[in-house]
């Protein structure tokens, strides 16, 4: 008989996902402003991880050809990662900075 918490796992990863897609915006929509020509679905996973000298992900590389896209986290001087550009297919970027409390605890996510 399985265990009765066995249904959380892939609640919580689609979850997980679907917040993904709406706060980090891996889903475009046409915009009438022009801000974005591309529009579509963008694959969810990455393909390379590039790392600088000291071995910590630098970059995020997803898709192929016409739809590839990127994220690079940008570390600050302890090596932590404060923020996010993200490089979409349209050559368009979005900047996301992470604000930390005094414990290191992420409080917010704000767009520069």
């Amino acid at each position: 008989m399985p265990k009765m918490n066995d249904f959380r796992k892939p609640v919580v990863y689609i979850l997980d996902q679907e917040l993904r897609k709406r706060d980090l915006k891996n889903k475009l929509k046409l915009s009438t402003d022009g801000e974005h020509g591309y529009k579509g679905e963008l694959q969810e996973y990455p393909l390379e991880l590039i790392r600088n000298s000291d071995k910590k992900v630098a970059k995020i590389l997803y898709g192929i050809g016409v739809k590839k896209w990127e994220e690079e986290l940008i570390r600050n001087a302890e090596g932590k990662v404060y923020r996010i550009k993200t490089t979409y297919p349209d050559k368009s970027t979005k900047t996301i900075q992470i604000n930390k409390n005094g414990e290191r605890q992420v409080i917010s996510v704000t767009y520069v």
